[in-house]
C-alpha cells in the first residue's frame, strides 16, 4: 500500500469539512472504516500520533461544519473507531506535554463542538433511531474520556498547581516538563476563541463546555488536599461565560435563550461545588482569606443585579448559593426577596416550581438559624417600600405559603410571637396612617393581612404545658391586634364607605374581614387547647346559654355594626364575602360548644347563621366554572370565589346539615349534581394539588364515606338524580302522557316526598305473599313493549343518561330504605327497557350494560325483596327478555363483539341474582319457575320461526344465557331437595324441560368452524351447566352422581352428539382460550364432567391421554400471567384430580415420565424454556392433588430424580445473564411444596440437602424491588420447609442452613440501607422481607437445644454485616427484634467470647446491640415473668 495513502484520505476529508465537497466522500469513509477496523492496516495511522490526530480533527470538523442532511451514519462510525484508536495511543504516550499540545491544538475545539451537537440531538435522521442513540451516547462517552486523559492527565497536576496556586518553585526538577505549562490558561483561550464556530452556536458550545471541563477536572484531581485547587479552576472557567463580563460593561444585553444556556452552565458549576464539598466555610476563612466566599458573592451580585425570573435555572443558582452559605446572599437579602419573590413575575410552571424551592430554602435556612424575625424585617421592608402594588402578584400563593407553613412548624413559639408582633408594628406604623384614599397602601395592607393570616393560623397552638409568660404574651398580642388593628380597620371601613365603593375601600374591606376571621379562629383554637388563655369572646363552655350569652361574630363589635358591614359588602364576590362566611361558621361552632346549645333560642340562631352562609352567594353557584383555586386567601378573586365558597360549605357539611331547612338541602343537592364533572375526561383534566375546582370538590364529597351518613342530603341527592333521569325519559315520550302517568307514575310525579309516602303505603299493605295482585305493573310493561315502548331515546339523551348513571354507580345503593329502593329499581328498569332510536350500537350497548349492572347492584341491597311486593320475579324476567329480544335485532354489531358479550355477561348475572333470591326466600317457586320455563319454551320454539322474529343469532344467545342461568339456579336446588327426599314432582319436571330447551338452543348457537360447527367462547359456560344437569337427571334417586363404570340403570344423556362435538372442539382450542379466563374455566369444568361420564367416551381414542396432551399444550404456552395462573389453577387442579382418580397407575406413570422429560437438563441446553416451565407447572399441580396407594408410592419413588432435575435446571437458570427468574421462582415454589409434602416419605437426606445447593446459588443482588421481594419470599419458604419438616437433615447440614439464612439476612441489610438518593418506594417490600427474617429467627430460637452452640456465630454474622450499612430505622427494628431472640440463647461465656473476638467496628455495634437488648428486651421479659404463674 502506498505510504501516502493516509495523506490522500486526510486531504479529501479536509475538503469535505471545509468546502462541503461530497465527491467520493462515501468511498473515502469506507476506506477509512476498513483501515481502522483492521488491526494490520490501522498501523498506518497509529504508527504516528500526529496522523490519527489529524484524521480525528478532520472527521470531527466534517460533522461540525456540514448541514444536518449531509451527515451519514458511516461518518459517526468512523469517528467512533478513530476515537478508540486515539484513546489507546493516549494511554501509551509517555510525554504528557505532547498529548496536551495535540489535544488543545487540534482536537479540543472540534471535540467540544461535536459533543455539543450530539448532546443537543442535532443529528437525528429518520430510521434506526435506537442505533443512532446508542452510537451517539457511546461517541459522547469516548469524547469525555479523550478530553479527561488528554487535558487533565494525572501527570499534569503539578502544572495545574503551579498555574492556579501560583507556587513557582525555583530549582525544582520538573521531570518530563522542561518548561512551565499554563494548561488552564491554554484551555480557556482555545475555548473562547471567536472564529472556530458559527456565532449562533458559540455561546451555547462554550456554556456547555465550561461545565463539562470543570466536571472532568474534578473527576481527575479532586482529593481532600486538592479542594482549593479545584476551586481555583472555577473562576477561570466561569470567566469564559458571557455573563461574567456583564458588570465590566463589555456586553449590554443577552437574549432569553442566551440567559437560559448560561445560567444552566452556572447551575452545573455550582452544583459541582455543592455535591463535592469543595467549599468549607471555616477553612476558606482561616486558610485562604475567604477567596471562595468573595467569588460566590461576586456570582450572587451578578445574578441579583440581572434578575431573570422567567428562567428556572436563575432560581436554582440562588438556591445553591443559599445552601452553600446564607451569608453569600444576606447583604442583598432585600433585593433577593424582591426580585425572586415579592416583585417577581413568574408564570411558567417550571419557573414557579424553582421559585418555590428557593423560597422554601430561604425560610428553612433562617428557621434553622433562628433568625426568622430578621428575615421578616426584610420581607416587610420590601412590601412596604414604594412600588406599583397593582402589578405585584399575590404575596402568598400556594408555593410560598407552604414554605412559610413548614418554616413556622420548626420555630419556637417565642420567635413566632416576635414575628407576629413585628408585622403588627409595621402595619400600625407604616400602613394604617396612610390607608385613606390610597390604593397602593390598601393593597399593601391586604398583603400584610394575608401574611398575618398565614402566621397566625399555622403557628403551634398554646396548651396547658406552655410557660405562663408565653401564654400572657400571646394574650397581649391578641388583645392588641383586636383593639389596635382590627377595630380601627372596621371603623375606617364604616366611616368612608360609599354606595359606589372605590378600589381602596374594597381592599380595606378585604383586609379588615380577613383579620376578623383569622382572629376569631385563632381565639377559638387557643380557648379550646389552653385553659389559662382568657378569650375576650368569653368562655366556650360552662355557663348556661341564654339569648344574651349568644356569641357575637367578633367581641366588642355589636350586631348592628355587622349589619352595616354586610350592607357594605353585599355586592362583593371575593375575599370579604368569604371571610364573612367564615365568621358565621366560627359563630356556629362557638354556639355548638356552649352548654345547652340545643335550647330554642340557640337552635334558631344556628339555623339563621347556617342560612346566612348558604344565602350569601347562591347566585355564584348557578353556573359551572372551570377556574381553579390554590386554597390561599391571598389569591382569591371574583373568579375563584365560587370555588372557595363551595369548598367552605362542603368542608363543613357535617356541622351545617342538621340546621338547614329542607329547601336548603335540596339546593345543595342540586348544586352538587350540577357541579360534578360531566365525564371521565373532564375529571382527568382537573388541576393537580393543591388546586381545587368546583368539580374536584363535588367529586370528593360524592366519594366521601361521610356522604351516605348525611341522610337528608343523600336522600335529596338521590331524588335530584331521579328527577333529572325522569325528565329526560319524559322528554323522549311519544304518545299520550296521561297514559304513561297512569301506568308508570314514578316517571311523572313531581312531589317526590308525596310519592315516597305512596310507595311506603303500598309496600305496607302488601305482605310477602300479599293479596294485592302484582301482575298489573308487569302487564303494563309487556303491553307497551309489544306495542312499541312509548319512551324513545336518541343519542344525545342517551349520553346525558349515561353520565347520570355513572354518578349513580358511585352511590351506596345497597342500603336504601324500601321506598327509595323500589323507586330506583323501577326508574332504572324503565330506563333499561326504553326504546333506543338512532343510537350507535356501542353507545346503546354501553348504556344497557350500565343499567343492568346498576339493577344487579341494587338487588344485592338489604331491601331487595321489596321489589317482589310489586312485581313477580317471573314477570321481571319476562319483561327483561322481551325487551332485549326486541332491541337486539336493531344492533349493528357482530355476535362476538366485546360490547355485546359484556351485555350478555351482565344480563346473566342480573337474572341469576333474581332467581337465587327467589330460591332464597322460597317465593312461590313452582309458580315463578313455571312461568319462566313456559316463557322460555315459547321463545325457544320461535327461535327458528319467521313469525316471532327471534331467529337471529343474537336472540338465540340471549335465550341461551337465560336458560343457562335457569339451569344453574334450579339444578342445585332440585339436587339438594332430592338428596333430602323433599323434592316435589313439579320442579324436576321444569328442570327437565329447561334442559331440553337449552340443548336445542345450544345446537342453534353453534357456528361453522374449521372443524365443523363450534360454540363462541362466551357461551362455553352453558355446556358444563347442561352436562351437569343432564348427568344428574340420568341418575336414579339416591344414586351417587359420579360412577367410574357404566351403570346399566342409568340412561344415556340427552345430547351425546353435542357433548362429543364440544369435547373435540375444546381439545383443539383449549390453549387459545387461556386469554379468556371465564371461558377457560368453563372449558375445564366441561372436560372434568366429560371425563366422569364414560358413556360419552369414544372407543377409538383415550380420553385420559387426549385431555392430558391438551393440558400440556396450555402449560407450555408462552408467558402465562400470574393472575391468570391463579384464576385457572383450582380448575386445572380439579381436572387433574379427577384424571388421577379415574386413570390407571400406568397412565399416572406416563405423566411422571413426561415431567421428568421436561425437567431434563437437555431442555435447558436447547433453550426450550417453555417445556421446562410446563413440567414445573404440571409438577406443582400434581403435588396439590390428593394421591394415595400405588400412585402416591410411585410419585415418591420418582422424587429423587425430580429433586436432582430441579437442581440442575436451577443452576442453568442462575448462570444466564440476566438470571432467568421465570425458571428460578417456580423451581423454588415447587421445591418448597415437595419438601412439605415429603416430610414422611423423602427418606434419603442427600435429596433434602440438594435444596441447600439451590438456595446457596440464588442471586439476590441487582434485582428490582418487586423481583427481590418475590424471590426472597420463595427462598424463605424453602428454608422454612426444611426447618419444619426435615429437622434431622438440617442438623447434619447446619452450616448450609446457616449460610442460606445469612444470604437472606445480608440481602435484607443491603436492600434496607439508607441511600443517598432515590425514593423510599421500595421500603415496604424490604420491610416484608425483614419480617420474614425476624420470623425465621423466632423459629430458630424455639429450637434452643439444636442452635444454642451456634447462637454466638449468628450474632457475630449479624453485627459484622450491620457495621457496614446504615439501615432504615424500621428495618433495623425488625431485625433487632429477631436477633434479641438469639441473644436469649447466649450464655455469659458467649457474650464474653463475642466481646473479645469481634473486630473493633463490629465490637462497637455489638456493644450497642447488647445494651439495647438488656434495656428493652430483657427488661420486658423480666417484667412479664413477674405476672406468669
Amino acid at each position: 500500500m502506498d505510504g501516502d495513502y493516509h495523506s490522500v484520505i486526510n486531504e479529501r476529508l479536509a475538503e469535505f469539512s471545509l468546502a462541503g465537497s461530497h465527491k467520493n466522500v462515501c468511498a473515502i469513509l469506507s476506506c477509512c472504516q476498513g483501515i481502522l477496523s483492521t488491526p494490520a492496516l490501522a498501523v498506518i495511522y497509529t504508527a504516528k500520533p500526529e496522523l490519527i490526530v489529524a484524521l480525528l480533527s478532520h472527521l470531527c470538523w466534517s460533522v461540525c461544519r456540514q448541514p444536518e442532511g449531509a451527515m451519514t451514519a458511516q461518518l459517526f462510525e468512523v469517528i467512533h473507531l478513530a476515537l478508540e484508536h486515539y484513546l489507546k495511543l493516549q494511554q501509551q504516550q509517555a510525554n504528557p506535554r505532547r498529548v496536551f499540545a495535540d489535544m488543545t491544538g487540534h482536537l479540543l475545539q472540534p471535540c467540544l463542538v461535536l459533543r455539543h451537537l450530539l448532546f443537543g440531538g442535532t443529528w437525528t435522521q429518520a430510521g434506526q433511531g435506537q442505533l443512532r442513540q446508542v452510537l451517539s451516547r457511546d461517541t459522547r462517552s469516548k469524547i469525555d474520556t479523550v478530553l479527561r486523559s488528554g487535558v487533565f492527565r494525572h501527570d499534569l497536576l503539578s502544572s495545574y498547581k503551579e498555574e492556579l496556586l501560583e507556587q513557582h518553585q525555583d530549582n525544582v526538577k520538573m521531570g518530563v516538563l522542561k518548561s512551565l505549562l499554563t494548561p488552564m490558561e491554554t484551555v480557556t483561550k482555545r475555548l473562547v476563541e471567536p472564529d472556530y464556530i458559527k456565532s449562533d452556536l458559540r455561546a451555547s458550545v462554550v456554556a456547555n463546555s465550561v461545565s463539562l471541563l470543570y466536571r472532568l477536572f474534578l473527576d481527575s484531581y479532586l482529593k481532600e488536599e486538592n479542594q482549593f485547587l479545584c476551586f481555583q479552576a472555577l473562576p477561570r472557567l466561569f470567566g469564559c461565560l458571557q455573563i461574567s463580563h456583564l458588570q465590566e460593561g463589555q456586553m449590554e444585553t443577552l437574549t432569553l435563550s442566551d440567559w437560559t444556556t448560561e445560567l444552566l452552565a452556572v447551575e452545573q458549576l455550582l452544583n459541582s461545588v455543592a455535591t463535592t464539598n469543595i467549599y468549607n466555610v471555616a477553612a476558606d476563612r482561616i486558610q485562604h482569606g475567604e477567596a471562595q466566599f468573595h467569588f460566590y458573592r461576586h456570582v450572587a451580585e451578578l445574578l441579583i443585579n440581572h434578575s431573570q425570573a422567567p428562567v428556572p435555572a436563575w432560581f436554582r443558582c440562588l438556591k445553591i448559593l443559599m445552601s452553600l452559605n446564607h451569608l453569600i446572599l444576606e447583604p442583598d437579602l432585600d433585593d433577593l426577596l424582591s426580585s425572586a419573590w415579592i416583585d417577581a413575575e413568574v408564570t411558567e410552571f417550571r419557573a414557579k416550581k424553582a421559585q418555590e424551592v428557593l423560597i422554601s430554602t430561604v425560610f428553612q435556612t433562617y428557621a434553622r438559624l433562628r433568625q426568622v424575625p430578621r428575615l421578616f424585617e426584610e420581607v416587610l421592608g420590601v412590601i412596604c417600600r414604594p412600588a406599583a402594588e397593582a402589578l405585584r402578584q399575590p404575596l402568598l400563593a400556594s408555593g410560598p405559603s407552604m414554605a412559610l407553613c413548614a418554616c413556622l412548624l420548626e420555630l419556637p413559639l417565642s420567635q413566632i410571637l416576635d414575628t407576629w408582633s413585628l408585622v403588627l408594628e409595621k402595619f400600625q406604623s407604616l400602613i394604617m396612617p396612610c390607608l385613606q384614599s390610597d390604593t397602593d397602601m390598601a393593597l399593601k395592607a391586604l398583603s400584610l393581612s394575608s401574611l398575618l393570616h398565614c402566621v397566625m393560623l399555622n403557628m403551634p397552638s398554646l396548651d396547658n404545658s406552655m410557660p405562663l409568660p408565653i401564654i400572657r404574651q400571646t394574650q397581649c398580642i391578641m388583645e392588641r391586634m383586636l383593639k389596635e388593628l382590627v377595630e380601627p380597620l372596621l371603623g375606617l371601613l364604616m366611616d368612608f364607605w360609599s354606595s359606589e365603593s372605590e378600589l381602596w375601600q374594597q381592599k380595606v374591606s378585604d383586609s379588615a374581614l380577613l383579620l376578623c376571621y383569622t382572629w376569631a379562629q385563632v381565639d377559638t383554637t387557643l380557648s379550646l387547647h389552653c385553659s389559662q388563655y382568657h378569650s375576650l369572646a368569653g368562655p366556650l363552655a360552662g355557663a348556661a346559654l341564654d339569648v344574651s350569652a349568644l356569641p357575637l361574630l367578633l367581641p366588642g363589635v355589636e350586631t348592628q355594626l355587622w349589619k352595616k358591614v354586610e350592607k357594605c359588602i353585599v355586592q362583593s364576590r371575593s375575599l370579604s364575602r368569604y371571610c364573612l362566611e367564615q365568621l358565621y361558621l366560627q359563630k356556629v361552632k362557638r354556639t355548638l360548644m356552649r352548654t345547652n346549645s340545643q335550647s330554642k333560642e340557640a337552635l334558631q340562631t344556628l339555623r339563621d347563621d347556617t342560612a346566612c352562609i348558604l344565602d350569601s352567594s347562591r347566585d355564584c353557584l348557578s353556573q359551572k366554572t372551570v377556574v381553579a383555586w390554590d386554597r390561599q386567601v391571598s389569591t382569591m378573586n371574583e373568579s375563584t370565589y365560587p370555588v372557595a365558597h363551595w369548598h367552605l360549605i362542603v368542608s363543613n357539611l357535617t356541622v351545617l346539615i342538621p340546621y338547614l331547612c329542607l329547601d336548603d338541602v335540596k339546593y345543595l343537592a342540586t348544586v352538587l349534581l350540577r357541579t360534578l364533572p360531566a365525564n371521565k375526561v373532564q375529571e382527568s383534566l382537573a388541576h393537580g394539588e393543591p388546586y381545587i375546582t368546583l368539580e374536584t370538590v363535588s367529586t370528593a364529597l360524592l366519594h366521601s364515606p361521610l356522604f351516605p351518613e348525611m341522610q337528608s342530603l343523600h336522600s335529596a341527592f338521590l331524588m335530584c338524580i331521579a328527577a333529572k333521569c325522569s325528565s329526560i325519559l319524559c322528554s323522549g315520550a311519544h304518545g299520550d302522557l296521561s297514559l304513561i302517568s297512569e301506568q308508570f307514575p314514578w316517571l311523572l310525579e313531581k312531589d317526590y316526598h308525596t310519592f315516597m309516602s305512596h310507595w311506603e303505603t303500598k309496600l305496607a299493605k302488601v305482605g310477602l305473599e300479599g293479596v294485592e295482585p302484582r301482575g298489573e305493573v308487569a302487564q303494563n310493561f309487556l303491553s307497551m313493549i309489544k306495542n312499541g315502548f312509548p319512551i324513545k331515546l336518541d343519542e344525545e339523551q342517551l349520553k346525558v343518561l349515561l353520565e347520570l348513571l355513572q354518578v349513580i354507580s358511585t352511590l351506596h345503593l345497597d342500603s336504601l330504605m324500601p321506598s327509595y329502593h323500589v323507586h330506583f329499581f323501577f326508574l332504572l328498569f324503565s330506563m333499561a327497557i326504553s326504546t333506543l332510536e338512532h343510537c350507535s350500537s356501542p353507545l346503546a350497548l354501553q348504556y344497557l350494560v350500565t343499567c343492568y349492572r346498576l339493577l344487579g347492584g341494587l338487588q344485592r341491597g338489604r331491601n331487595a325483596r321489596s321489589v317482589f311486593k310489586v312485581m313477580y320475579v317471573s314477570d321481571i324476567f319476562e319483561v327483561v327478555l322481551t325487551s332485549l329480544l326486541k332491541a337486539s335485532t336493531e344492533f349493528q354489531v357482530r355476535e362476538d363483539d366485546s360490547d355485546w358479550l359484556q351485555l350478555l355477561q351482565v344480563l346473566g348475572m342480573f337474572l341469576e341474582q333474581l332467581m337465587q333470591m327467589l330460591i332464597q326466600v322460597k317465593l312461590s317457586l313452582v309458580l315463578n319457575f313455571g312461568k319462566i320455563t313456559a316463557f322460555l319454551s315459547r321463545c325457544s320454539k320461535g327461535a327458528s320461526s319467521k313469525e316471532l322474529k327471534i331467529q337471529s343469532l343474537r336472540c338465540r344467545q340471549l335465550l341461551l344465557v337465560a336458560l343457562t342461568k335457569l339451569c344453574q339456579s334450579l339444578g342445585p336446588y332440585v339436587k339438594e331437595r332430592r338428596q333430602l327426599l323433599e323434592a316435589s314432582a313439579a320442579l324436576p319436571e321444569l328442570l327437565q324441560q329447561a334442559m331440553m330447551q337449552m340443548g336445542a338452543m345450544l345446537n342453534l348457537c353453534l357456528v361453522p368452524g374449521t372443524t365443523g360447527r363450534r360454540l363462541p367462547s362466551v357461551l362455553l359456560s352453558a355446556v358444563p351447566t347442561l352436562l351437569e344437569v343432564d348427568l344428574s337427571q340420568c341418575l336414579r334417586v339416591g344414586q351417587p352422581q359420579i360412577s367410574q363404570a357404566v351403570d346399566t340403570d342409568r340412561t344415556l344423556p340427552s345430547h351425546v352428539a353435542l357433548y362429543q362435538n364440544v369435547y373435540i372442539q375444546l381439545l383443539e382450542e383449549l390453549p387459545a382460550l387461556l386469554g379468556n379466563t371465564q371461558s377457560f374455566q368453563a372449558a375445564l369444568q366441561f372436560l372434568t364432567l366429560f371425563l366422569l361420564a364414560p358413556e360419552l367416551h369414544s372407543k377409538e381414542s383415550s380420553v385420559f391421554a387426549s385431555i392430558f396432551h391438551s393440558v400440556q399444550k396450555v402449560l407450555t404456552g408462552p408467558g402465562i400471567p400470574a393472575p391468570v395462573t391463579q384464576d385457572i389453577e383450582p380448575h386445572l387442579e380439579a381436572l387433574l384430580t379427577q384424571m388421577f382418580e379415574a386413570g390407571t397407575t400406568e397412565q399416572f406413570g406416563i405423566i411422571l415420565q413426561s415431567i421428568l422429560q421436561g425437567l431434563d437438563i437437555s431442555q435447558a441446553w436447547k433453550s426450550d424454556q417453555q417445556v421446562v416451565l410446563c413440567a414445573i407447572r404440571l409438577l406443582s399441580l400434581l403435588l396439590k392433588c390428593p394421591l394415595n396407594g400405588e400412585k402416591a408410592s410411585l410419585l415418591w419413588r420418582t422424587c429423587p430424580q425430580i429433586v436432582t432435575a430441579l437442581t440442575l435446571q436451577h443452576r442453568e437458570a442462575c448462570q444466564e445473564q440476566p438470571v432467568a427468574l421465570v425458571v428460578v421462582e417456580p423451581v423454588l415454589d415447587v421445591l418448597a411444596v415437595l419438601l412439605r409434602k415429603g416430610e414422611e416419605t423423602i427418606s434419603n437426606p442427600h435429596h433434602v440437602s440438594l435444596a441447600f445447593n439451590i438456595l446457596l446459588t440464588v442471586p439476590l443482588d441487582h434485582l428490582k424491588a418487586l423481583e427481590f421481594g418475590s424471590v426472597f419470599q420463595k427462598m424463605h419458604n424453602v428454608l422454612f420447609s426444611i426447618l419444619q419438616c426435615h429437622s434431622k437433615v438440617m442438623l447434619k447440614a447446619i452450616s448450609s442452613f446457616l449460610n442460606s439464612f445469612n444470604i437472606l439476612l445480608f440481602s435484607v441489610m443491603r436492600e434496607g440501607r439508607q441511600k443517598d438518593k432515590g425514593s423510599m418506594d421500595d421500603l415496604p417490600v424490604v420491610l416484608e422481607c425483614a419480617r420474614l427474617v425476624e420470623r425465621m429467627y423466632s423459629h430458630i430460637a424455639t429450637r434452643a437445644e439444636e442452635f444454642t452452640a451456634f447462637s454466638p456465630f449468628l450474632v457475630a454474622q449479624y453485627v459484622t454485616e450491620a457495621q457496614k450499612v446504615t439501615l432504615y430505622p424500621t428495618v433495623k427494628n425488625l431485625l433487632q427484634e429477631g436477633i434479641y431472640l438469639i441473644l436469649d440463647l447466649c450464655i455469659e461465656r458467649d457474650i464474653q467470647f463475642l466481646r473479645a473476638s469481634l473486630q473493633p467496628g463490629a465490637r462497637d455495634v455489638f456493644k450497642e446491640l447488647h445494651s439495647d437488648y438488656l434495656k428493652y428486651h430483657k427488661a420486658k421479659q423480666e417484667g412479664e415473668k413477674r405476672y406468669t404463674a
